[in-house]
């Protein structure tokens, strides 16, 4: 019995580790679907993009810090301009709203792709709960933007924290 006791326990264990690496849940179709998990971020890419594209379109997700209220104004943009995967020069004001249940920020802009120097369009969010936020990044290059841009905002609006 003892030495059953492991394998009996390991299916709970996985399934344990499974949900703790799954905070949250992001719809998937057949353009958009999670190709990696890696420091710390979730990375959706377009499926249909061809190999070898300089940028396709994409979603980053990634759960960060809380932010107390005080703290929220100006934190999106604070976050955009220190990502290396994008340059902006100028970001507008956040427009705030609520997804999933909480509040949120999201703004738009243009950026240019880091190292590939494209032009793209970017839809974030941050979304704010009591124990941590969630930063979601939609882009795509500029000229793809008007075919993907609702694609991509179903996958944002989709989203809902574990």
């Amino acid at each position: 019995m003892r030495r059953l006791l492991p394998l009996l326990l390991l299916p709970l264990l996985l399934a344990a580790g499974a949900r703790a690496q799954a905070p949250f849940r992001v719809p998937e179709s057949d353009r958009m679907r999670v190709v990696t998990r890696a420091q710390g971020w979730t990375v959706l890419r377009d499926v249909t993009a061809p190999r070898g594209a300089a940028e396709t379109p994409m979603v980053l997700i990634r759960a960060q810090r809380p932010v107390p209220p005080p703290a929220r104004a100006g934190h999106l943009a604070h976050t955009l301009r220190n990502l290396r995967a994008f340059r902006f020069a100028d970001l507008p004001a956040a427009e705030h709203l609520g997804l999933a249940g909480l509040p949120a920020d999201r703004l738009e802009a243009r950026a240019v792709g880091v190292p590939s120097g494209e032009a793209l369009m970017v839809r974030a969010l941050c979304l704010y709960a009591p124990d941590r936020s969630w930063l979601l990044i939609a882009s795509a290059p500029a000229r793809q933007w008007p075919e993907v841009e609702p694609v991509l905002a179903r996958v944002l609006e989709g989203f809902r924290p574990g």
